[in-house]
């Protein structure tokens, strides 16, 4: 395994993290296991010149061979499994994938290590299975570094402390949560206006009696009807134009507002896995391992204070406890190290947010200008549709002449 320096490459600039790698998945067509049908994704890598076809479970032991690799750095989450799987679920999973390995590919550290370069290069049956084998005795980052004795000299230099960064960190996901949430709401309103402007399109068609001619109760109003369904018809076109206008708006802002937002929560969840990890990993050892000792010189004091002996099996085991401590001490600061160059990365990574922004004006100025000339395009219709109102109506003669009223030759009732 080849050995990393500490802060790798980790003051490049967000253009020359974005450029790193340009990574593509797709979806292939699903295979006939044993038990059930399987999906397999085409990866594609700029970077490695390469191209892999990979299974969910290859991504899987991908995904643990790093964090044992790297417990101290930001790996992002998989997508989650699940049973009886939509054609939905699977492409939101292909994006989720997508992004996954983008980061990876990207990261200053991570793309340099031999299990990456192994999984986007190497073509090979039952790929997790050769994954699994290959990497499975690998030693993490700490163990294998050769820099050990910088540490504690580049924490000092290090500002802020870890308890800031969690907080930070927490409001930063919960407001980008936020957003995402917002504009899940946005694209989903862009993707209805566009299937009830088809369904106007559709209904207005329906109504004109396309293709069916008209029955002579139609002409009563003389040519109002004929009127009304030439400008419907003329409607029911630029409708259709105008949802396929929103729907190519719904795409873009899928793809350029959706997708940007949730490559940062994928990063910023991934760094907050990181605190986690690290809190629940070494932080739990060192409390542990110190109070193992406190516990081991009470029982040496108590057989001091018996006078049972000198405790020496005791005090031996308290030195190697208090080495212990002493290792993990040095990988809690190698911890907090890496912590604070993942957050470096972090914000790197925040200046996305003007490409999410730039996208989304971008994006509403485009639609906004081309829907405004197609319903200036409407008006030719609507005004035969209201010259429809000052049709004259035809005049009916009645089909039998007035009788004159009837003579009886006496007087009448008023005559009495």
């Amino acid at each position: 395994m080849n050995n990393v320096q500490l802060d790798g490459d980790l003051s490049l600039s967000y253009n020359q993290l974005m450029s790193l790698d340009d990574v593509t998945v797709d979806t292939l067509p699903e295979k006939k296991g044993m038990i059930m049908k399987h999906t397999e994704y085409l990866i594609r890598s700029t970077n490695y010149n390469s191209s892999s076809q990979r299974r969910y479970t290859d991504f899987e032991v991908f995904y643990d061979l790093l964090v044992m690799r790297y417990p101290y750095r930001m790996v992002p989450r998989l997508p989650p499994k699940k049973i009886g799987m939509t054609d939905h679920f699977i492409n939101e999973r292909r994006k989720a994938l997508a992004r996954f390995l983008s980061i990876i590919s990207r990261h200053p550290v991570l793309r340099k290590d031999p299990i990456v370069q192994f999984f986007f290069t190497v073509e090979v049956h039952d790929f997790h299975i050769h994954l699994k084998d290959k990497f499975k005795n690998c030693l993490d980052e700490f163990v294998t570094n050769p820099d050990k004795d910088k540490i504690e000299e580049q924490l000092n230099v290090v500002s802020g402390d870890v308890n800031g960064m969690k907080t930070e960190l927490a409001n930063m996901l919960q407001s980008v949560t936020v957003l995402r949430d917002l504009s899940e709401r946005w694209v989903n309103r862009t993707k209805a206006a566009a299937y009830d402007l088809q369904m106007y399109s559709n209904e207005l068609s329906v109504l004109a009696g396309e293709g069916q001619t008209v029955s002579a109760w139609s002409s009563h109003k003389g040519d109002a009807w004929s009127k009304l369904r030439e400008g419907m018809r003329g409607l029911s076109a630029q409708f259709s134009n105008l949802s396929e206008r929103v729907g190519r708006q719904r795409i873009e802002e899928d793809a350029g507002i959706l997708e940007n937002i949730a490559l940062l929560l994928d990063i910023l969840q991934g760094v907050k896995d990181l605190v986690d990890r690290r809190e629940k990993g070494v932080n739990k050892e060192h409390q542990q391992a110190f109070s193992r000792v406190q516990q081991l010189k009470k029982q040496k004091g108590s057989i001091a204070a018996s006078g049972q002996g000198t405790g020496a099996g005791i005090q031996e085991k308290i030195e190697q406890q208090e080495s212990l401590i002493n290792n993990i001490g040095l990988r809690n600061n190698f911890s907090v190290l890496c912590l604070h160059w993942e957050m470096k990365q972090l914000y790197t990574y925040l200046s996305h947010f003007g490409v999410i922004w730039n996208c989304f004006v971008k994006t509403q100025l485009s639609a906004h200008n081309d829907l405004c000339s197609l319903w200036q395009g409407t008006g030719k219709f609507t005004n035969l549709m209201t010259s429809a109102q000052s049709s004259a109506p035809i005049s009916y003669q009645s089909a039998q002449p007035t009788a004159p009223a009837p003579s009886y030759g006496g007087p009448s009732f008023y005559d009495m």
